[in-house]
Parts: C-alpha cells; structure tokens; sequence
C-alpha cells in the first residue's frame, strides 16, 4: 500500500491532484459512510445509529474504549453500543467514528518520516488542548473542537509518504516556525499540510467546519462565523508544534497570530495554565486507541 515517492517532486502539485491521487488507497470505511447516512435521515433513532455502529467490529470497539476511557470519566463501565450513544449523544458519536476511522483509513500507510505512535501521541495532545482551550474561553461544541485537532495535521501523512525528501528540506529549513514549515512544503511541493487536509476533508465530504478550520487555520480572523473556533485551533497547533521542537512557552506565544489571541480571548498565563491541566497519562491513553490497529 506504498504511495511513496522519495525524490523531490520535479513539478509543483496542488492539493486537489494530491488528494485525487489518494483516494483511491485512502477511503473511509463503508461503516462511516452509513452512519453518516443514517444520521442526516430525518426519521433515524439512536437505535439506529447503534446498529450501525455496532455493524462493525473494530469502531465498536474503539467507540467503547473512548467511552471507557478517562476522557470521559464515567462512573460505570459502559459495555454495548446503544449505552455509549445514548450517554455521549450522536453528535460525539459522530465525531468519534470520524475520527477512529481515519484512523483505520492510514493504517497500514508506510512512513518514513514518522512512526505512526509518535504522529497520533501528537495528534491527540493537539486535540485535548484545542478542547481545554475551547473549554476555558467559555465555547461551546469542546468535543468537535477535539476531534478537529486530532487531525489537524493529516495531511502530512501524505506529504511524508509521497514527498519525503521534499519535507525534510522543510522541516529542516524552518526550524521550530510552523508558518515556515508551510510556506517551504508549498514552495518544494506545491501545498502545504494544511491546503491538502482541507480538500481530504472537502474530498470525504465531512461537515464545513473541518474543512473551514483546516484552509483558515493559518488565518484564522478570516474565519467568521468559526473564528474564535479557528483561533482555538490555531492556539493548540502552535502550541503543540512548538512544545515538540522544545520551545519554551514564552518563544512559543511569540509565534501565534495575534488576531487567534483577541479571538480566544485568554491571557497568556490562562493558556499556561490550561495547557499544564493536559494531562500526560490522559493523552497515553486516549493515542492507544487511535495508534493501537483493530
């Protein structure tokens, strides 16, 4: 399953052909699909919802180790499918089988670049401090805001598997700069991460606010209405990316747009304070699920 191209690309790609050129070996799998449909059916019940879920064998289960796991803290185990919909609702449900089930759709993806536990282990801090960011501004929808997060940065799984040589020029030229890793994967490649996870995102025709905070990420005043969920994003990207190439907070905080920081409204010892409250043994458990093949 090798979409791996090791020379630097000898023309520059856009986001679409790159997506077009993937999709054939990266799809959802059938059991999202139907529950996607089944959700957008005016007529649909949580039982419904549960059937589908419970169709497949390997979103059951991690749908279930979610629900158990300490992210929810829930007082009593929850053992069946119907139990965790009608708990955690179908919104979380939803945002939950997308996420394990992109999860699935790059399992099995080489990657030279990066171990796949090293890109989720990153993943999921990105999403639990979008979360607690979200949380502490006082917004709403913290659970989609986590999802999001969690994958952000998808679309650098492609990049590192049909232009490796190309992103370690980038991410040797840029240094600790995230806008600078960007601008040098469009300048080798043609688009950058987050151009190619919002046409993936456009591509699996999931809901306009992932496609929206994936193409204004880097600008998120331009986001209207998901402004301040975009700036909430954009927070926990920089402060993820920066903490991974061992940046003090302070350097870090110099490198976030100010427009995300008018927009989420936190001083800057709010968001130290949040990002403490990440808990490390939380983001472990919760990376097992999406790292750990069914």
């Amino acid at each position: 399953m090798s979409m791996s191209s090791g020379a630097l690309p000898h023309a520059l790609h856009t986001a679409d052909q790159l997506v077009q050129d993937s999709l054939t070996l990266i799809s959802l799998p059938a059991a999202y699909t139907r529950l996607r449909e089944v959700m957008s059916a005016e007529d649909s019940s949580m039982k419904d919802v549960a059937d589908v879920v419970s169709l497949d064998p390997a979103l059951a289960a991690r749908l279930l180790r979610i629900a158990n796991s300490a992210y929810y803290g829930l007082p009593s185990q929850v053992e069946t499918i119907s139990r965790a919909v009608n708990i955690l609702g179908t919104s979380q449900i939803h945002d939950l089988a997308l996420a394990t089930s992109v999860a699935q759709a790059f399992d099995g993806v080489p990657n030279e670049l990066m171990d796949m536990s090293t890109f989720w282990y990153r993943s999921v801090m990105c999403g639990f401090l979008a979360r607690e960011l979200a949380k502490a501004s006082g917004m709403r929808e913290t659970e989609s805001l986590f999802v999001r997060g969690l994958l952000l940065d998808i679309g650098h799984l492609i990049l590192f598997n049909r232009f490796p040589e190309a992103c370690r020029q980038a991410l040797a030229g840029s240094g600790d700069d995230l806008l600078d890793y960007y601008r040098l994967e469009r300048e080798l490649i043609g688009c950058d991460a987050n151009q190619l996870g919002a046409r993936l995102m456009e591509a699996w025709k999931l809901p306009q606010s992932f496609v929206t905070s994936f193409e204004l990420l880097q600008h998120p005043e331009e986001g209207q209405s998901l402004a301040r969920q975009v700036a909430v994003l954009h927070l926990a990207a920089w402060i993820t990316h920066g903490l991974n190439t061992d940046l003090l907070m302070e350097e870090i905080f110099g490198k976030i747009a100010p427009a995300a920081w008018d927009l989420v409204g936190l001083s800057r010892p709010q968001v130290v304070q949040v990002t403490d409250t990440v808990s490390g043994e939380m983001i472990e458990a919760m990376y097992r699920i999406f790292a750990v093949s069914e």
